[in-house]
């Protein structure tokens, strides 16, 4: 079932997309990868589209929340999991409409991992 999603990562640090990319695909996900928000734009409307949206707020060529507020209107029903450094945005409005928010730490995986896999299981049922 886990290799029916497309998971689209989009993270400023190549390491961090490497990183998930690899973590995901071991799950049995198929991964794309993003680094800036250009190309995040972009990548939302190709054709497969992703099923899920694992992004940082701190992307190159614009500013996050401005980013993810367009980003709500032009997909509205895509998932996106807010994974950053930047805590202190956790409760902005713009953030809330995200499916979730997890603070970056370390090698910490599973717990992105598991809300991956809960937000996939809601979103798309049976």
């Amino acid at each position: 079932m886990l290799g029916m999603f497309t998971i689209l990562v989009a993270d400023k640090n190549k390491n961090v997309r490497e990183f998930l990319r690899r973590e995901f695909m071991a799950e049995g996900y198929s991964v794309k990868l993003v680094k800036d928000s250009p190309e995040l734009f972009r990548s939302i409307f190709e054709n497969p589209a992703p099923d899920l949206l694992i992004c940082d707020l701190e992307l190159p060529y614009a500013n996050g929340l401005d980013s993810l507020e367009k980003l709500v209107e032009a997909r509205p029903h895509l998932p996106i999991v807010i994974y950053s450094f930047l805590t202190e945005f956790s409760n902005h409005k713009v953030v809330k409409k995200a499916a979730a928010f997890l603070e970056k730490r370390g090698n910490d995986i599973d717990s992105l991992k598991e809300t991956v896999a809960q937000i996939l299981q809601n979103y798309y049922p049976g």
